[in-house]
């Protein structure tokens, strides 16, 4: 049994209507929040554009679920995923599935410590990552028939 066949097991993956119309809609809150991440960079809000920019992350990412007819309840299985549909076709690259994995921790980090947290990523690279990951999935999105 694969990870992503015990998220579906236990919930945290479920099966319903494939959706071009949610994936498009989900792609413009991934360029929403890539916006404000850059926006947030440039006036130094380091922790919410990290926040803002792993928001970007999520929503490219469960655009392509959508295409699939598969809806997320934990963003670890939403990764898994990925990993296992994207990454062997080659369609995501081991270093998309790096950064965002990268972007999931230090959202957590960011959001669950108690006191400032210090970055050794320079963000306006993982903002450029970012940019890149959103483009794939804008990709993905667009050549799916659905």
């Amino acid at each position: 049994m694969t990870e992503v066949d015990d998220c579906f097991e236990k919930g945290l993956l479920k099966k319903t209507t494939k959706s071009k119309r949610l994936a498009l809609q989900d792609l413009a809150q991934a360029e929403f929040f890539l916006n404000e991440s850059f926006d947030l960079i440039n006036i130094k809000k380091e922790e919410m554009a990290a926040i803002a920019m792993y928001n970007a992350a999520f929503h490219a990412a469960r655009a392509i679920l959508y295409l699939h007819g598969v809806k997320e309840k934990s963003h670890y299985c939403l990764q898994k995923y990925l990993e296992e549909k994207f990454s062997e076709k080659g369609m995501l690259s081991s270093e998309d599935l790096s950064l965002f994995d990268l972007l999931r921790g230090l959202r957590q980090e960011v959001q669950y410590n108690v006191t400032r947290v210090k970055f050794e990523e320079n963000l306006s690279e993982l903002y450029d990552k970012a940019e890149k990951f959103i483009e794939k999935a804008k990709d993905i999105v667009k050549s799916k028939n659905s």
